[in-house]
């Protein structure tokens, strides 16, 4: 998955936390090891919220959270993004929102809460 490094940019449509609308964002992926990479995600809207990102590839999924804020804190931290490689050049995914008070589920599981679609740049 080493094509998997570079910036990914599109929509992110949120039907959650009293939000409901399409955002711009920005995944960065800045290494690849192995099966797990780390980068950061903009939020351009979201008072240009920066976050750090860390995930896995597993099979044909690719798995993240957004794990701390690196600048900003408009964005849901801990949630889990799901996607698929759609050709070399899209992502395709949703976002489970780590509702764990109201659907406890465990660490890393929540319940649907945006879909997105971003393309490499």
């Amino acid at each position: 998955m080493a094509n998997l490094k570079g910036k990914w940019s599109g929509v992110f449509e949120q039907f959650s936390h009293d939000t409901s609308g399409s955002f711009a964002v920005a995944l960065t992926v800045e290494s690849v090891s192995g099966d797990g990479f780390e980068g950061t995600m903009d939020w351009p809207d979201f008072e240009d919220t920066r976050t750090k990102a860390q995930g896995i590839i597993e099979g044909d999924l690719i798995k993240w959270s957004e794990t701390e804020y690196v600048r900003g804190d408009d964005a849901v931290l801990h949630g889990l993004y799901v996607a698929r490689l759609e050709g070399s050049d899209e992502l395709a995914g949703e976002w489970m929102d780590p509702k764990h008070t109201i659907y406890p589920a465990g660490p890393r599981f929540g319940t649907p809460g945006g879909r997105f679609r971003l393309k490499k740049q």
